[in-house]
């Protein structure tokens, strides 16, 4: 840590409160400092979209809507996993409640299995 310039310290404690910080509010003695911090491995750079720009970037790299079905189609895994489990848990729970346990503990089964499929196909497919 002795190689590091007072300017570099300010700033990575900065980095360790906030967990990130703005290229574009950094001063230019801050973006040298950054610099430094990069080459000597203490933090890395990462790019993200603007928000307010998003359309935009699809248009200059030329996405026509495969992305928007990507999207789509993401939201769509994520609710039918988490809608499918929650069903068969409340058809379960209902069943306990009124008395028919074996039935419940099949709704309980039967949860645990599609909860399963439903995490290896998300983890394989969507994300």
């Amino acid at each position: 840590m002795d190689e590091l310039s007072e300017r570099g310290r300010e700033l990575l404690r900065r980095v360790l409160s906030r967990g990130r910080v703005a290229y574009d509010s950094l001063s230019e003695d801050e973006r040298r400092a950054v610099d430094e911090l990069v080459k000597l491995g203490y933090v890395k750079l990462y790019l993200e979209l603007n928000s307010g720009r998003i359309a935009d970037a699809l248009r200059v790299v030329g996405y026509s809507g495969v992305i928007h079905r990507k999207f789509r189609r993401n939201y769509l895994c994520l609710a039918l996993a988490l809608v499918v489990p929650l069903v068969l848990l409340y058809l379960s729970i209902r069943s306990f409640t009124m008395g028919y346990a074996p039935v419940g503990i099949f709704f309980l089964l039967i949860d645990v299995g599609i909860t399963y499929i439903a995490y290896l196909l998300l983890r394989k497919h969507c994300f």
